[in-house]
């Protein structure tokens, strides 16, 4: 395995080991496991535009990132 920094803009990540964001797989307590094991960047849960758009409170749990490690970037739609 050739694990080696990434850079994505003015962002550089440890290494070039991305988790894909899964659908009822990529919960918060799954990128906190995996971040703890080395993952360079995770994402969260696919979901819904239309669901993001109104609010929805389930969706809203599906995109929470608190206690993760950064980068993250903030919903400010959610505010």
């Amino acid at each position: 395995m050739y694990l080696k920094p990434l850079k994505i803009g003015n962002i550089t990540l440890e290494n070039n080991i991305l988790l894909a964001p899964m659908a009822g797989i990529t919960d918060l307590p799954f990128r906190i496991i995996c971040k703890k094991y080395g993952v360079g960047l995770t994402f969260t849960e696919m979901a819904s535009a239309k669901a993001i758009f109104y609010g929805d409170e389930k969706t809203k749990l599906l995109l929470d990132s608190k206690g993760e490690e950064g980068p993250i970037r903030s919903a400010d739609f959610w505010k």
